[in-house]
């Protein structure tokens, strides 16, 4: 019986490799890449962050992903096309799930595999910083750490204030949002110190989903180029989501 088994796992194994052999045999497959790295900036503990890596074929052949492969448990890669006609892209989504009560640099990676002959292996990388209380942050503090949006609520809108706690004007662009998903709307015009500004967070009309978890970033034009990763959450019952109270502000709520 064992040997039975054995010989069964044998066969299952030498098939899975010949299968494996023959995807990534010789072709005139492509790969190119927008982008293998990707700075989320500011995330906050214990949430979800995403973004998109979008690789496009540029063969005569078919690009076909075969596998990704994240690092550690932390980050998914849900795919949703593993098969890019030539010509087209697909985009392979990296989901992050950062440690709650944690705050500091991280940095994540996943490998993908494909049937580019010359680059059959390569990796999609992240990077950000972590942190707790987003009234603490520079050089904007931000009224919220997520945004939840209520499902069952008419409006799918939402506002995020940011404030300028620096002593320089700044100007904020937006980096990435999935576009499918989220429109958001980032004022073009500088904030000077002390002043707020309002993000305007809309759902995609088109949307249909019951819940989801996606993220948008957007940079401030200070010498760091500091950035801001925002989790927004569509769920069936939740509002949007206050600012976290600083540790200060706890500890004067307790006298």
């Amino acid at each position: 019986m064992r040997n039975s088994v054995l010989i069964i796992l044998i066969a299952t194994l030498t098939l899975c490799g010949i299968a494996l052999a023959q995807e990534t045999r010789s072709t005139n497959a492509k790969v190119f890449i927008e982008e293998t790295n990707f700075d989320f900036g500011y995330i906050p503990g214990g949430e979800v962050v995403s973004h998109s890596y979008y690789l496009h074929s540029r063969g005569t052949d078919s690009l076909k992903i075969l596998k990704v492969q994240p690092g550690c448990g932390c980050t998914k890669a849900p795919l949703k096309k593993d098969v890019v006609a030539v010509g087209d892209s697909a985009n392979v989504e990296l989901v992050f799930t950062s440690s709650k009560g944690g705050h500091g640099s991280v940095s994540k990676s996943a490998t993908v595999t494909c049937n580019d002959n010359d680059r059959s292996n390569f990796q999609l990388t992240f990077r950000g910083k972590t942190y707790d209380y987003p009234d603490s942050l520079q050089p904007l503090t931000l009224s919220a750490a997520t945004i939840k949006i209520d499902a069952k609520a008419k409006s799918k809108e939402a506002k995020l204030v940011v404030k300028n706690v620096s002593k320089s004007n700044v100007k904020m662009n937006l980096v990435s949002l999935p576009s499918d998903y989220l429109k958001i709307d980032v004022p073009d015009s500088e904030i000077k110190p002390g002043k707020e500004k309002e993000i305007k967070i809309r759902i995609n009309p088109l949307v249909n989903d019951e819940e989801f978890k996606k993220s948008f970033t957007f940079a401030v034009n200070d010498s760091a180029g500091t950035r801001y990763t925002v989790p927004v959450l569509l769920t069936k019952s939740a509002d949007v989501v206050q600012a976290l109270p600083s540790p200060n502000k706890k500890a004067e709520g307790a006298q």
